[in-house]
């Protein structure tokens, strides 16, 4: 129970301070990838130990026996009582009653995510499929250019995905210009972008009131739209990229992303002013040793429990 507790409280911990600290630490943008890692371990790290917390209760109850080594020795005590009969059958019939409610309780949660994870999947299937169908193709892999005076590109993901630029954007940009959004759009496919981001929307559908969840998908999506502007800048130029997206201003649909309708002005300026390297460097460091001790904490809370350290 020792483990499982120190599990809560990290848990907690992370829900309450982790989108705060987070947040703090990847706002500039100087290091965009290391920012998603960072978030994406926290999150990870947080289902986590919600799963692992309810069948850690579980398996010290039914295995304490009559040892009560744990921290919250009165509270064990009661529930190996109660599984036990030894408070009588009606306390114990209650007890399976809710250990059974609770497990149908995070099944269904878990079956509410499936659910939504496919739906937002099928609908961006579907939005890349009418893109295929009304664009006219062009000599670049899963580009469609779709009439329209909206100058906007955007990717969807699909099988295949879908890369849709406007008629209007077309005519905006130049030849350049039109590459160096492309490659950002296609960095947004090549790094499965649109994949992660479905699937942190719909855990924040599922959870809409823990903001590490809510947060996740704004800050998320935003270092993204980074992480694909550098991977463009590198083979374009960082000025013909941000030309090209200060070209652009439309409404990009939910499930897509955007080149130019995600914190573009923050992005305009890291371009044309782009982080000093001690910055870059010193961002990357604060992240990864936030992420190691995100990683790192609930298993070394398990290890300490196995080897009897966190035992009393």
């Amino acid at each position: 129970m020792s483990v499982a507790a120190c599990l809560l409280v990290y848990s907690m911990v992370m829900v309450v301070l982790g989108p705060r600290v987070l947040g703090a630490l990847t706002r500039g943008g100087s290091a965009p990838r290391f920012g998603v890692v960072a978030w994406l371990t926290a999150i990870a790290s947080v289902l986590a130990t919600w799963i692992a917390i309810p069948s850690l209760v579980a398996l010290d109850v039914l295995s304490h026996g009559g040892q009560h080594r744990s921290l919250l020795t009165s509270c064990m005590q009661l529930l190996c009582d109660l599984a036990a009969g030894r408070a009588g059958s009606a306390a114990q019939l209650a007890l399976l009653v809710v250990a059974v409610i609770l497990i149908v309780a995070g099944i269904s949660v878990g079956v509410k995510l499936l659910r939504t994870v496919r739906r937002l999947h099928s609908h961006a299937h579907t939005h890349a499929e009418a893109a295929r169908l009304v664009g006219r193709p062009t000599d670049q892999p899963y580009v469609y250019v779709v009439d329209s005076e909206q100058r906007t590109a955007y990717c969807v993901a699909g099988k295949p995905p879908a890369i849709v630029v406007t008629s209007g954007a077309v005519a905006a940009l130049d030849a350049q210009e039109l590459n160096a959004v492309l490659a950002h759009e296609r960095a947004h496919l090549d790094g499965h972008h649109t994949t992660i981001l479905t699937l942190l929307r719909g855990l924040a559908m599922v959870f809409p009131r823990v903001m590490l969840m809510t947060q996740a998908v704004a800050d998320v999506t935003r270092l993204f739209e980074m992480c694909a502007d550098d991977a463009a800048a590198r083979r374009h130029g960082q000025y013909t990229l941000l030309a090209g997206l200060m070209a652009l201003a439309g409404v990009t649909p939910a499930e897509a992303l955007g080149a130019a309708d995600v914190a573009l002005l923050s992005r305009a300026e890291r371009l044309a002013l782009p982080p000093a390297s001690h910055k870059r460097i010193g961002a990357r460091t604060s992240l990864a040793g936030v992420t190691t001790v995100i990683a790192l904490a609930p298993v070394g809370t398990f290890a300490l429990g196995a080897s009897g350290l966190l035992c009393g």
